[in-house]
């Protein structure tokens, strides 16, 4: 009988165990699919198509499908580099904006069933899709909404035909974890051989809410990536960069794709009414920069990648690189070696969590339930294990002690975020001869933070969680040891890439259209000051222009543009001519006119190379249109000599 009641005592205890409730959820939540993209952290967008073979950016549609013939391709190639690189997933640019499609589209002859590759018997996205699950690698499908070939662009058939091309990618290929679509949405293309510009209302043209039902529809699992949402939201820059914090909620009621608050994009919102998480995207081959294979360009060094991992699945957001095949349909051996080094870099920083040895305490437990003891901070494997304290308690603290003397220069935490969004702002201390030295603190935790700095040496270490809007739920506090050789690197963090040219000592300004800002910032080799003309009150600003003489004879061999890079994208030039003269009076026809596509995207520095160098003492730059506002900007405008 006594037994009896001992096991009804011990079975009454270990049910108030069990009891203790778990705490509720904190504002917008992430869905199943967030949380699987959560997972990923880095993965990559696969740019290989008409511009591959153009040497552009944004083709402009007329491109014959007969040029698209990679000779040497292998899905395998590309894919286990981007795997060696630390990617979970790839999404494949399926159509860009000229509209050639990789797969065998019923839609539209613009397609590979239309190109020499595999007697046009191909599928150049079949072979990815199962070259990248042969990996263990996820699949994400990238589908232009613009179309600069499509006769019929811009009118109600194109939607339908879009609308197919969904349901062929959507419905053929298996799960997908994202579908991407972007802002750039109507202007010049070739339209089915009618050359001209095609407007629409991006916000009604696509009828974007029945659009997505085909996406719930076919892939439930996946999550649509725009610069607005609904699932995944643009950062707002295509650099890897990320604002101070970065909350994955903001309140999306009024965003809408190509109509959203950049700068939003790149903070979020703390306490947003949803949870619409920041995508990083940005191209591999950095210098200069660009989506495509360019001759000539070079990729992102492993040190560069490192840094801008830190500041982005290090504040909160997933970091998307652009992979760029080339002509061959291959990686180039310096893309390989750029991903095979970051891949390496990323492993050995993170290979020792120097906390799964420690003691851990907490200032309080929840219900003092085992289930959310504070060990459950440093479990490697995580599994839906978290540390959290009773509702009332928003500032706790959590002490690792290891025992001895540990030298550390990582640190790396994470919110349980099927709970939301909790804490506000956090701190990390050391002790340090008999007291606590703050070294870290910041705001916004969310699905990971890093923190990255110079080796500190102690016994232990103190987190402190000195604001939180409910109480605290961390599945991570992890401690790391960077090598040394990969520390040394971190000064390669990525600034906008400017490349000087020509010495600009002696030059003048001979005459430009209007001066808002001064000409003489164009060249004064200075990025941060601006030329801008008056404002045309309301219209696109006719073809200006800006003559400078370089005081003599020069041999080019090429044009370089800086878009102003104080944030504001009114005034960046998006098409161009470029004259040169030997004595400012004779122009002749342009060495080279063009397009800067993306140029408020992404306002980087242009170079355009000349078909040949050429003998000049003056030139003229001619803005023929801007992408944004009515007038004409420049930060820097030179040359690139022999």
């Amino acid at each position: 009988m006594n037994k009896l009641i001992v096991a009804m005592v011990l079975g009454g205890m270990a049910v108030a165990a069990f009891a203790v409730e778990p705490p509720k959820p904190y504002g917008a939540v992430p869905k199943a699919s967030q949380l699987n993209w959560h997972g990923l952290e880095v993965y990559g967008l696969v740019c290989f198509d008409m511009c591959t073979y153009a040497n552009v950016e944004w083709d402009y549609g007329a491109t014959p499908a007969k040029k698209f013939n990679p000779t040497d391709f292998s899905a395998e190639q590309i894919v286990k580099a981007c795997k060696a690189g630390g990617m979970k997933g790839l999404i494949f640019v399926t159509k860009h904006h000229d509209g050639f499609c990789w797969w065998p589209t019923k839609t539209t002859e613009y397609s590979i069933k239309n190109s020499p590759w595999k007697n046009g018997k191909g599928d150049m996205l079949r072979e990815f899709v199962d070259a990248t699950r042969a990996e263990g690698m996820q699949v994400g499908m990238y589908l232009s909404p613009w179309d600069r070939n499509h006769a019929e662009y811009g009118r109600p058939a194109y939607l339908e035909a879009y609308r197919q091309q969904m349901r062929e990618i959507l419905g053929n290929y298996g799960p997908v974890f994202e579908f991407w679509i972007d802002g750039a949405n109507g202007g010049t293309g070739y339209y089915g051989g009618a050359n001209g510009r095609r407007a629409i209302d991006n916000r009604t043209y696509y009828d974007w809410p029945n659009t997505w039902k085909i996406v719930r529809e076919l892939q439930p699992g996946a999550c649509i990536f725009s610069d607005a949402g609904p699932e995944v939201r643009w950062n707002g820059n295509e650099s890897g960069g990320t604002g101070g914090s970065c909350w994955a909620t903001i309140d999306n009621s009024k965003q809408s794709p190509g109509h959203a608050n950049t700068a939003l994009l790149n903070s979020g919102t703390r306490g947003g009414a949803d949870w619409i998480p920041a995508e990083s995207d940005f191209p591999l081959r950095m210098h200069p920069k660009g989506w495509y294979h360019h001759p000539g360009a070079k990729p992102a060094s492993p040190g560069e990648l490192v840094s801008i991992y830190f500041r982005t699945v290090g504040n909160n957001t997933s970091m998307n690189i652009g992979i760029a095949p080339d002509i061959r349909g291959r990686l180039c051996d310096e893309d390989v070696a750029s991903l095979k080094g970051f891949g390496e870099r990323i492993q050995a920083i993170f290979a020792t969590n120097l906390a799964e040895s420690a003691a851990v305490t907490a200032s309080n437990i929840r219900g003092n339930s085992d289930t959310y003891k504070a060990a459950n901070v440093i479990n490697r494997k995580r599994s839906g294990t978290y540390w959290a304290t009773d509702d009332e308690v928003l500032t706790p603290e959590l002490i690792l002690d290891f025992g001895k003397q540990t030298t550390f220069s990582v640190i790396s935490l994470r919110e349980h975020i099927p709970l939301g969004h909790r804490v506000d702002d956090w701190a990390i201390d050391s002790w340090q001869k008999g007291e606590w030295k703050e070294f870290a603190s910041g705001t916004c935790i969310g699905a990971r933070r890093l923190w990255r700095g110079q080796p500190l040496t102690s016994d232990k270490i103190r987190l402190r969680i000195t604001q939180a809007a409910a109480c605290p739920a961390l599945s991570e506090f992890a401690v790391y040891l960077e090598p040394e050789a990969s520390r040394k690197e971190a000064g390669g963090a990525i600034s906008s890439l400017v490349e000087q040219g020509v010495s600009k000592k002696g030059w003048k300004i001979v005459s430009a259209s209007s001066e808002g800002g001064p000409a003489k910032n164009a060249i004064d080799s200075d990025p941060a000051t601006l030329w801008h003309t008056h404002t045309a009150r309301g219209r696109q600003p006719p073809p200006q222009e800006i003559v400078v003489d370089m005081g003599r004879e020069q041999v080019l061999r090429g044009l370089l543009y800086l878009p102003r890079q104080d944030g504001n994208a009114t005034g960046n030039v998006d098409k161009y001519a470029f004259h040169v003269s030997a004595d400012g009076n004779i122009w002749g026809e342009p060495v080279v006119t063009g397009e800067f596509s993306n140029i408020v995207n992404s306002p980087d520095q242009q170079k355009v190379l000349f078909t040949k160098p050429l003998k000049g003492r003056y030139f003229k730059f001619t803005a023929l249109h801007s992408a944004a506002g009515d007038c004409v900007s420049a930060a820097e405008i030179g040359v690139l000599g022999k």
